[in-house]
């Protein structure tokens, strides 16, 4: 898919026969910049402008071969702020691994197999349109659990209800970059590619009565000339260690919270297509009085894209939506969302792309689901309130080396 697979399975385990001094470094990055106009809706609602980075970066690669068909490979790749100061190295995918006709195997930080299965769907991906606002969770690409959620949804640290706060369908994202991870990507076999990954998320654990958390991921990717089908799965054991999947105030206690999804494209001619159908599910019940081991914050979602390309240029059209929050089944009406986007993109040159897009996310009465996040270098807009309705018009340049 459009994430490289991790790098083709480290192109192809590297084609050098022999053993010899054949390392290599390569230098790589996208600056993507941005001037957003934007507006929170709701009651008391404001306008802003900003300039974003949408998820600027650089990064450095490298392999070795090792001789026998076998490769050493690396990556270190970092955000960069490219409208602000900050960042620390290596907070993007960096790892070390092993590739070979077995297929490839690293250790470090990178996306899910859940996250990479749909990724390259988005055609608004890594912008303020970003459908992770609400598709995996709607909490965006966070890493560690949330510990705020919506009306009807949970806060995490006191264990209650939350009447505030950002609406997440999840305590953890399912479209997440997670650190700790042992992953395993398959050679490709007649336009399949499998790929695994586990989570070791009680990193920092500090008592034994603590329960330790963690996560298994795993995507299965099909691609056959003009169509795509992939398909995602994870589960989260959130413990009480902290770690990546850990919430200290559990202590003991232990909860799970799964998803899967199914996404189609398919290209013809100038016009592509997409579709992605997503599932979440919980036993988080007990933490909000229902019984124990009810789902609460599981929901569907869905997501729909369409590129079309015109000469030099090509317009685009998405939308997605959050059904309402399950509450044991019986569901809780107002705590949905639904995020509609239209741009146009023009090549200036292989590398550099100019783009305007325009996106709203419209909040039911009772969610607060929120649209960007600067947090991992995108714009983001203030959520004012349950039922608001924040939008942007985006307008910027792409440059890919």
């Amino acid at each position: 898919m459009k994430k490289k697979i991790i790098a083709l399975a480290i192109a192809a385990a590297v084609s050098a026969p022999a053993f010899a001094d054949t390392s290599t470094v390569t230098v790589y990055g996208v600056a993507n910049m941005s001037y957003d106009l934007t507006s929170t809706g709701g009651t008391n609602g404001f306008s802003s402008k900003k300039v974003s980075s949408n998820t600027s970066r650089i990064g450095f690669k490298g392999t070795e071969d090792l001789g026998g068909g076998l490769a050493a490979a690396w990556q270190i790749e970092q955000l960069v702020a490219m409208d602000n100061a900050g960042g620390t190295l290596a907070t993007r995918n960096t790892y070390l691994g092993l590739a070979g006709g077995f297929g490839t195997a690293l250790l470090g930080r990178h996306d899910t197999p859940y996250k990479i299965a749909t990724r390259g769907m988005d055609v608004f991906g890594d912008t303020i349109a970003d459908n992770r606002g609400i598709m995996g969770g709607g909490s965006n690409t966070l890493a560690a659990p949330a510990t705020n959620g919506g009306v009807g949804s949970l806060n995490l640290t006191t264990g209650a209800a939350n009447a505030a706060g950002n609406s997440t369908g999840a305590a953890a994202s399912f479209d997440g970059r997670q650190p700790d991870v042992v992953a395993y990507v398959s050679p490709a076999m007649s336009g399949f590619t499998g790929i695994i990954a586990y989570v070791a998320g009680a990193e920092n654990q500090t008592l034994a009565s603590q329960s330790k958390g963690a996560a298994w991921s795993l995507a299965g990717l099909y691609g056959n000339g003009p169509l795509n089908v992939n398909f995602g799965y994870e589960v989260h054991d959130l413990g009480g260690a902290p770690g990546s999947v850990g919430v200290p105030a559990l202590g003991a206690t232990k909860l799970k919270e799964s998803a899967w999804k199914i996404g189609a494209g398919y290209t013809m001619d100038a016009l592509t297509v997409n579709g992605v159908y997503e599932k979440t599910k919980d036993n988080f019940g007990a933490l909000v009085g229902l019984a124990a081991g009810a789902n609460t914050l599981g929901h569907n979602a869905y997501y729909l894209s369409g590129k079309y390309s015109l000469g030099e240029g090509a317009v685009k059209l998405a939308y997605a939506k959050a059904g309402n929050l399950s509450l044991s089944g019986s569901g809780v009406s107002g705590t949905g969302a639904k995020q509609l986007s239209i741009g146009y993109d023009h090549n200036l040159s292989k590398r550099t792309t100019a783009y305007a897009l325009y996106t709203q996310l419209s909040n039911d009465a009772n969610a607060t689901y929120a649209l960007g996040n600067a947090g991992i270098g995108n714009g983001s807009v203030f959520v004012n309130g349950a039922g608001s309705k924040p939008s942007a018009f985006s307008f910027g340049v792409k440059h890919t080396f």
